[in-house]
């Protein structure tokens, strides 16, 4: 069933493509003759010209958008609310007590003492040291140079200077280049949104501290001690804040870096050497010579001795005695009595509310944008050329050799491929054709150069002149 479906498809295909593939047979309108190596029987093969078609792919550049996202910032107004802090006062009426202090006098007796002062002459006894002086006289060894003159020899050296040619070596430094490899870090880094906590601003406020009753350490009497305003300090909440920070990072990369190290060379150089020779001499030199010598001698000296003596004197003093006296003084008293009174004070308070303001922030958006680039393409284009094809003709083309005459006017058969106008296929040659590509395909027959069934209206099946197997 699937082989019959295959034939009448194939028969339907055939036919439609009936009108334009008579052309096909051994070259046929559509190809141009080149060469012919046929013979006169028009048996043979010869090439023509066919139009072939080929894709062939140009590079071209061309010019492409892409979507790129962006964030844009952007300041806008922004109604918030703030607190305000007032300061109010009130009348406040309170009782305080005041004390009231009167002076009084009264008469005090007391005792003093009064010195008296009274003069008086007593003897005193003292002992003094009286200088006594005496003269002595004694014996002493006395040392007294002598001075003589003397003549010497004396071997002395003398330096003279000689000068020599000498080599010596000398050694100096020379620096020489050589690259290396070194990693060196490299500074980097990227934004990251952090939040801050600012701690609340500090804010005074007055307090009022309530009076109370002391005793006065003095008198000790209690006393009223009226209260007084203190200022106290207090926080506001912290707020939240974000901020962006830029967080450094170090990234590591090589680098050729061209570094000297010092090398000694060694060369030797002439040189001149000064040095020193010593020779002795003798010479003759006068010295003198000190030698001491020992005499006797008299001196005459003074010795100072202390001698005791008791002495007597007058002496006035002071004397003073003490005497006791009853006085009389009026001192001074203070009485305190307290009265109640009536006093106002303004007392502060604190009063919120609520202001609207605006306020200016920055908010972020993303903006879509689109960012030119270019690219390489490869852009199809369909070239024709002229292929030359070389086509063989069957020697039944031009003639039927059952012995049936052609159709045609110029006298040849069906699709000889002649290039005649007259020479084109009619309706049997068609028909001919039809079966003979249906015999082909149940045969399982291919043909290498003709494109219709190998079917001269003979019966012959192989060696035919067109080539098929």
């Amino acid at each position: 069933m699937k082989l019959v479906r295959s034939l009448l498809t194939a028969a339907f295909i055939a036919v439609l493509s009936a009108s334009f593939s008579w052309g096909q047979c051994c070259g046929g309108a559509s190809y141009g003759v080149v060469g012919s190596t046929a013979a006169a029987d028009g048996c043979g093969s010869y090439t023509v010209m066919r139009t072939q078609r080929r894709v062939v792919y140009d590079r071209q550049e061309v010019t492409r958008y892409r979507t790129c996202t962006r964030l844009v910032w952007e300041e806008k107004q922004v109604p918030v609310c703030r607190t305000v802090r007032e300061t109010c006062y009130r009348t406040h009426e309170y009782q305080v007590r005041v004390p009231i202090r009167e002076m009084t006098t009264k008469t005090v007796q007391y005792t003093v003492r009064r010195p008296v002062r009274e003069m008086q002459t007593r003897t005193v006894n003292y002992t003094v040291r009286v200088p006594v002086t005496e003269q002595h006289t004694k014996e002493i060894m006395v040392r007294r140079p002598v001075t003589e003159q003397q003549t010497r020899e004396i071997t002395v050296n003398v330096r003279r200077r000689v000068t020599e040619q000498q080599m010596r070596t000398v050694t100096r430094t020379v620096r020489v280049p050589y690259t290396e490899t070194q990693t060196v870090t490299v500074r980097g880094g990227h934004w990251e949104t952090r939040q801050e906590v600012i701690p609340g601003r500090t804010v005074s406020r007055l307090v009022r501290v309530p009076g109370s009753c002391v005793t006065d350490p003095c008198t000790g009497c209690p006393k009223w001690q009226r209260g007084c305003f203190q200022r106290v300090c207090c926080q506001l909440p912290d707020r939240v804040v974000c901020r962006r920070c830029w967080v450094p990072t170090c990234e590591t990369k090589e680098v050729c870096v061209t570094r000297y190290r010092c090398e000694t060379v060694c060369e030797q150089v002439p040189c001149c050497v000064t040095r020193w020779v010593c020779e002795p001499q003798t010479r003759t030199v006068t010295c003198c010579v000190t030698r001491w010598v020992c005499e006797p001698k008299t001196i005459t000296y003074c010795c100072t001795r202390w001698v005791c003596e008791n002495r007597t004197r007058e002496v006035q003093c002071c004397v003073t005695r003490w005497e006791c006296e009853t006085c009389t003084k009026e001192v001074p008293v203070c009485t305190t009595r307290w009265e109640c009174q009536t006093r106002t004070c303004q007392v502060p308070y604190t009063v919120c509310r609520q202001v609207q303001e605006m306020k200016c922030v920055r908010v972020c958006r993303r903006v879509c944008e689109q960012v030119p680039y270019t690219c390489t393409v490869c852009v199809p284009r369909c070239v024709e050329e002229q292929v030359p094809v070389c086509v063989s003709c069957a020697p039944a083309c031009c003639g039927d050799p059952c012995g049936n005459a052609g159709g045609n006017a110029c006298g040849c058969g069906d699709n000889c491929g002649c290039g005649d106008p007259c020479c084109r296929p009619g309706l049997r040659g068609r028909l001919r054709n039809l079966l003979g590509r249906i015999r082909g395909l149940v045969a399982m027959h291919r043909c290498c150069a003709c494109d219709h069934g190998c079917d001269s209206g003979c019966g012959q099946v192989a060696n035919n002149g067109c080539g098929c197997n």
